[in-house]
């Protein structure tokens, strides 16, 4: 799946950045535009970034105008928020480009909304165990379904939603946490009327933002009062914040299931949150995967269906 081949070269990009070793994340980022056409806007982006890391600011520049002539825009959120353009940031010609991508953004934010891909269900599945799996920052959910096909071939329904906040040309995120619980839940209204799900056995799943988001909403219990929680690489940056919900969710049963690279920048976080998760009462393991940076593992399929039996075991 190329889609999957992309975010194994951004883990391995966001890696090297993390190191420090910008010119030969800078070699990656570029052998990526070659390889990904149709992920210019990103890839040039992050040559964008390096080149000002590498002190190159009127390549930095050229990256992005050239992208944008193309027809590529980012968020400005990307734009004036990310510390690795500080040197080009107050230039007149950064400020047209970001001015640029803000129409760009309006118009497309202006046609979004909220989308619901559901895998269908087996012939006469009766009462079925319901995954709902949350994109990561800037995903999609027809690239993101692919992942959890799995959990379909174990008997699940399993139901990807597609925020309407718009973050990027071809992407969304779940920046604003109220609209996305909103929008979460008239997909679980809409999900609960059209099919026959199985209240207990229902798991919220998600990646990177998508992974944070699905352990707030089953550690809440709120919305939904689901039996379990996988999260992939989960961008968990107040742990203690996080936890502190796990004492009550324990009391109701809930078990959580979490994966993170060797290499992931969030990796401390996650296992300060697990550790303190598993204190308060919470069945919630944790996988590290050697080698791995922000992305699923290639033996993801194999490791979900042990995530699904971990979560429907009774103790």
């Amino acid at each position: 799946m190329k889609g999957r081949e992309f975010w194994r070269v951004r883990g391995r990009v966001i890696e090297l950045h993390g190191e420090g070793r910008y010119r030969e994340a800078l070699a990656v980022a570029e052998e990526a535009r070659r390889r990904f056409p149709e992920k210019e806007a990103e890839t040039s982006y992050w040559i964008a970034c390096l080149k000002c890391l590498l002190g190159e600011v009127e390549e930095a520049l050229c990256s992005l105008q050239g992208a944008l002539e193309k027809g590529h825009w980012w968020g400005e959120r990307w734009l004036l928020g990310d510390p690795d353009l500080a040197l080009i940031q107050d230039r007149p010609e950064f400020r047209r480009i970001v001015e640029a991508c803000r129409k760009c953004w309006e118009a497309a934010q202006a046609k979004a909304k909220p989308e619901l891909l559901v895998l269908p269900p087996r012939e006469n599945a009766g009462k079925m165990p319901l995954l709902i799996a949350l994109h990561w920052f800037g995903g999609t959910a027809e690239e993101f379904v692919p992942y959890w096909e799995g959990a379909w071939e174990a008997g699940f329904l399993v139901a990807v939603p597609q925020s309407s906040q718009v973050v990027s040309e071809d992407g969304y995120g779940w920046n604003d946490q109220g609209l996305a619980t909103l929008e979460i839940a008239l997909h679980w209204e809409k999900l609960r009327r059209e099919y026959g799900i199985d209240p207990d056995r229902v798991v919220i799943a998600g990646a990177s933002q998508g992974g944070r988001l699905a352990i707030e909403l089953a550690l809440a219990g709120e919305l939904i009062l689901a039996r379990g929680f996988i999260a992939v690489v989960p961008a968990i940056r107040e742990p203690e914040e996080l936890a502190a919900r796990a004492e009550r969710a324990a009391e109701r049963g809930l078990r959580g299931w979490i994966l993170i690279g060797e290499h992931d920048h969030f990796r401390p976080q996650v296992e300060e949150f697990c550790t303190l998760a598993c204190k308060a009462g919470l069945s919630c393991e944790l996988e590290v995967v050697l080698g791995l940076s922000h992305d699923f593992p290639e033996d993801f399929p194999q490791r979900l269906q042990q995530a699904l039996s971990f979560i429907s075991r009774n103790n």
